[in-house]
């Protein structure tokens, strides 16, 4: 079993900074991409990566809307309980859904969870 890792100040601003930059590249990618306005130039949209075991928001992107943020944890928290009921997660999945009871703000909008593996365990 590996101990816990305690980074000095230096290191631990570097990964904060990299992992930023990684939410902000997915808003980035989204916005440059969506055909819808209200996307690609109100950023009606947020990204962010969350905790693999609670759900809880790690980092978010800079440019989306924070409230979806917020709302973003439960949607993650509600797939990590179905993946728990149902079975293990694999390389590649991914969770699309609009319920409003799971993270939602209101029917339209859509969520996308998907499992970062690394060297074959999950990570995020």
């Amino acid at each position: 079993m590996m101990g816990v890792v305690t980074p000095d100040p230096v290191t631990l601003a570097v990964l904060q900074g990299r992992l930023e930059q990684i939410a902000d590249e997915m808003d980035a990618t989204l916005y440059r991409s969506a055909f819808n306005p209200i996307i690609a130039e109100a950023r009606d949209a947020c990204h962010g990566l969350y905790d693999a075991e609670t759900g809880e928001t790690l980092v978010q992107g800079t440019r989306g809307l924070p409230i979806f943020v917020g709302a973003m944890a439960f949607a993650v928290r509600a797939v990590i309980a179905k993946v728990a009921e149902e079975g293990g997660l694999a390389p590649g999945d991914t969770f699309a859904f609009n319920d409003c009871y799971a993270g939602g703000t209101h029917l339209n909008d859509m969520r996308l969870v998907r499992p970062v593996f690394r060297d074959g365990r999950l990570f995020c």
